[in-house]
């Protein structure tokens, strides 16, 4: 059995709540053939509502991650442990939710609780919603509706292909639908996407709607493309790109005209709750200015507070409540006496441009009650759906299962694992629309790259990824939180969905001005953090947006620029390896393997010619850059455990010696950030700790560990970052940055690598123990 462990919930006993976790499997323990009566256990030994669903599995068949959705039910203010077999005597007998395609093709998603109809495309996407004695039909909803800058409406419909179903079983049904904002001529505007989820024994809907900017050119002013190069990829901003304007986002519920009573209702340490009765509006526009006056000592992708507007009657009662609405404002709720109106983007505010390629998710909920319920009542499920239970496997199971290894491990050095809460906690962040999710990076910014505009980082380095192994790692529910803020970011903002020019399309940007004024390169095309959004949460987007990089990053890497030794940085072709051998080993197709032998053989090339990967820098120099060297071998080296030859081993051990050698400064005992004497200074970037690591795993020679502790010392002991940073300051209408003084690239850029080196030296005693 796997113990899946549960932090408290609520002060209040929690029955029947939707929960989902990605269970890691090591190779050969489990066949999805195998699983007999798989099931979700309490301490009771008691079998739970769920369904299970295969995201990843192993070459030879057998399951590596396994994603378990079950209804649990949690004891006020303790803490829950449940428990997964994979082979159960007794079924779970429940009101499962189902999906059924009816005569004219529409679908009808139900529960014993309500009724949601979907149209089969042309038109509203709604046909009826029903839920005890409440029945709205397609006229009582109107939306997605997207309001342009001239303020004519564009409602979204699905196109001719219908609902997707994403995910269906006895507990949860996601039905997915794309398609088009249509005006009441015809004309047609952002591309979208409707999904929505259903649980069993559940009286709400969870709805995701995404704007997508696919407008061909028409806002900029002479739009221009910088050329692929080298030397642009984080130096030069291109701002004059194409730009779609809108003035409004709107999802509405049209109610029976009856008695009603209404609450708006934000809270985070306390309630605050706004009354109106009947015809009395009540509404609420949360801006830049709210973050900035409202007190808040959490972390916002955790909880900042809730959102929400309740509307009942004598008869029945509705909540409609705006997921995460203070991280991504501006928004705003108004309910009259017949209307309620989530305002995902208000139409009081002035209008933003999105840029072309761009997308924006929100999300929200509509949660069907009975009439009477208290407001205790109503924000403890406000809360848990803005703050959703998260549970964790144990350590042991990571361990065992070696998904993530070598980042996870058995044993603890407490001074270390202070330094790291500090590492990941105290970065600079964003809040805002197009924000969120994301942070600004001071480094660039100080250097000159952006006349002093914000340069957002764009999760460099695969700050999802990072976020998602520490969370296995810890069971540090946060940790997971900032997995999903900022992952989600990426999938909405900084990949292009779209563009006009040559290698934009289909993969990330890098870090810039306004996010997408740099250029895709392969040195910032990352999918690891996007596969295990699809292993978390089984959302198909992450793994079809790692497969759209891959697909274009193979075209990309053919220009003849990237295949020439000595006239690119090394990381370029590093991470280019690493994104193929991520999705080699998703996928299992040798077409990644066969892709990566030139960037091999140019490696090999590379150390043959200048003993060593140097490149330009500046122009008369072959410089090394320990970092830059770091991604290469990183990338050389993963390919070597899976096609281990002498010649890619001996590479190795020629680059890593080098580096040893000609950047290791004797005086600090410590590696310099290059090698250059212009350049030559004491650097934070602790991606050189792996490499000393690689050397020690190639050689078990622990020399290679010894050289770099001086370096792990002059990070986590010398330097650490400041205690969490609460100031907060307002940029504009839709930005307010948190200002801790680092930005998120120093630990993005060390935080794996120190990880893989702190568990090497702790296995060897190298590291003192210390309280």
């Amino acid at each position: 059995m796997k113990r899946i462990v549960y932090e408290p919930v609520s002060r209040y006993d929690v029955y029947n709540q939707p929960v989902q976790i990605a269970i890691p499997f090591a190779k050969g323990e489990l066949y999805k053939e195998s699983l007999q009566n798989p099931s979700i256990q309490d301490n009771d030994n008691t079998c739970l509502p769920s369904q299970f669903y295969v995201t990843s599995s192993y070459s030879d068949g057998s399951i590596r991650f396994l994603l378990c959705t079950f209804l649990a039910n949690f004891k006020k203010n303790s803490a829950s442990t449940f428990y997964f077999s994979d082979s159960s005597i007794s079924n779970c007998v429940f009101d499962s939710v189902s999906i059924e395609t009816l005569a004219d093709k529409t679908l009808m998603i139900s529960n014993n609780q309500l009724s949601v109809g979907l149209s089969s495309g042309k038109g509203k996407p709604f046909t009826r919603i029903e839920y005890s004695n409440l029945l709205l039909e397609a006229d009582y909803i109107d939306g997605p509706l997207l309001y342009d800058e001239n303020g004519a409406i564009f409602c979204f419909e699905i196109d001719e292909n219908g609902w997707d179903v994403i995910d269906s079983g006895p507990v949860k049904t996601t039905v997915r639908g794309k398609g088009r904002h249509i005006n009441n001529d015809g004309g047609r505007w952002f591309s979208g996407v409707l999904t929505i989820t259903v649980y069993a024994m559940n009286s709400y809907i969870f709805l995701e709607h995404q704007i997508i900017n696919t407008v061909e050119g028409s806002k900029s002013d002479g739009k221009t493309s910088m050329d692929i190069t080298n030397d642009q990829a984080g130096l030069k901003y291109d701002t004059n790109f194409p730009v779609e304007v809108i003035s409004g986002l709107e999802f509405i519920l049209h109610l029976p005209k009856e008695l009603c009573e209404k609450r708006l209702i934000t809270s985070s340490f306390n309630p605050v709750i706004e009354r109106a009765m009947n015809a009395e509006v009540l509404t609420k526009v949360i801006g830049a200015d709210t973050i900035i006056d409202t007190p808040n000592e959490m972390f916002p992708e955790v909880l900042f507070s809730v959102f929400g507007c309740d509307w009942e009657t004598p008869s029945f009662g509705v909540c409609s409540s705006i997921y995460q609405a203070y991280q991504n404002f501006p928004k705003a709720i108004s309910a009259t006496a017949t209307d309620v109106v989530l305002s995902l983007f208000p139409r009081s505010y002035a209008s933003l441009a999105i840029p072309q390629g761009v997308a924006k998710t929100s999300r929200f909920h509509l949660y069907f009650h009975q009439p009477g319920i208290s407001d205790s009542s109503l924000i403890d499920h406000l809360l848990r759906l803005e703050m959703p239970p998260v549970g964790f496997v144990e350590n042991q199971s990571y361990l065992e299962s070696g998904v993530f290894a070598p980042y996870i491990s058995a044993q603890f050095h407490y001074p270390t694992e202070r330094f790291l809460y500090r590492f990941v906690d105290s970065r600079a962040k964003g809040l805002g629309f197009l924000h969120f999710g994301d942070g600004p990076e001071w480094e660039y910014v100080k250097q000159g790259r952006s006349k002093g505009r914000d340069i957002w980082i764009n999760n460099e380095y695969d700050m999802p990824h990072n976020f998602y192994v520490l969370f296995a790692r810890s069971g540090d529910r946060r940790y997971f939180d900032y997995f999903l803020a900022s992952v989600r970011h990426w999938m909405d903002v900084d990949y292009c969905h779209y563009s006009e020019q040559p290698f934009h399309e289909g993969l990330l940007y890098t870090h810039s001005v306004d996010h997408v004024s740099g250029q895709p390169v392969p040195s910032h095309q990352w999918v690891e953090g996007f596969l295990d959004y699809f292993h978390a949460t089984g959302d198909p987007s992450g793994l079809e947006i790692a497969m759209s990089i891959g697909s274009h990053l193979t075209e990309m890497i053919q220009l003849p620029m990237y295949m020439k030794p000595g006239f690119i940085e090394p990381r370029e072709l590093g991470w280019t390896l690493r994104t193929f051998l991520a999705l080699y080993n998703e996928t299992h197709d040798q077409h990644y393997l066969g892709i990566c032998k030139p960037i091999i053989d140019t490696y090999c090339r590379w150390a043959d010619e200048y003993g060593t990967w140097t490149s330009p820098y500046p122009d008369n120099y072959m410089d090394r850059v320990p970092f830059m060297i770091h991604v290469g071998v990183v990338g050389l080296y993963q390919y070597n455990k899976l096609c281990p030859t002498t010649r890619v081993e001996s590479t190795l051990l020629k680059v890593i010696d080098d580096v040893r050698k000609e950047c290791f400064h004797s005086q600090t005992n410590m590696f310099m950030g290059k090698q250059h004497p212009s350049i030559r200074y004491q650097n934070l970037n602790g991606m050189v700790l792996e490499t000393m690591v690689i050397g020690y795993e190639l050689t078990k020679d622990n020399s290679y560990l010894e050289v770099a502790l001086g370096m792990f010392s002059w990070i986590t002991r010398e330097n650490p970052p400041p205690i969490y940073d609460f100031s907060k300051v307002k940029r504009d209408d839709f930005t307010v940055i948190y200002t801790c003084p680092v930005g998120p690239k120093r630990c993005a850029q060390s935080l794996l690598p120190m990880l893989h080196y702190y568990s090497a030296i702790m296995k060897e005693g190298l590291l003192p123990f210390e309280y």
